[in-house]
């Protein structure tokens, strides 16, 4: 069994780039073995990973804005929609609009 990986081993074991393997150590998701020449992860760690899920690693700023952005904007849909209900209730019930 492999004990470390490289970035290019870590990336064609998970089928991503290897830029997305740098990425995940930008945002603390990897760690790289301190005191060994080049980038290398532990396979320890590279199993955590796959035991929790690859997508359960923690939200980008960008990603939290992208979601916060679309439940505000989500929200003032079901606002509106509710809003076009009671109104229809309204008008169904013979109540004035």
């Amino acid at each position: 069994m492999q004990t470390i990986y490289s970035v290019n081993e870590l990336a064609e074991r998970w089928g991503l780039a290897p830029a997305s393997i740098r990425r995940m150590e930008q945002e603390g998701t990897l760690h790289r073995l301190p005191d060994i020449p080049g980038v290398r992860f532990s396979a320890a760690e590279v199993l955590q990973l796959e035991s929790i899920g690859l997508d359960a690693k923690a939200m980008s700023a960008w990603e939290r804005r992208n979601l916060e952005a679309e439940i505000h904007d989500l929200k003032q849909q079901v606002q509106d929609l509710q809003g076009r209900l009671l109104r229809a209730q309204q008008v169904l019930q013979g109540g004035a609009v």
